[in-house]
């Protein structure tokens, strides 16, 4: 008899840091990415708080 597998609950939304919580990042309808944050200033933080995979020795 085959097993009825339960229907997985939805992913949780993660929570933002308090450091992201005043960015707005949306993409309008021509498809552009609109942003209230300087794209340096993404850079700054995600090196940062981010590790870099490609300098990992997994």
């Amino acid at each position: 008899m085959a097993k009825r597998n339960k229907p997985k609950a939805p992913p949780k939304p993660e929570k933002k840091p308090d450091k992201l919580s005043g960015i707005n990042i949306q993409v309008n309808e021509w498809g552009q990415i609109v942003r209230d944050v300087e794209v340096d200033d993404i850079n700054d933080f995600l090196n940062k708080n981010v590790p870099d995979k490609k300098f990992s020795e997994e």
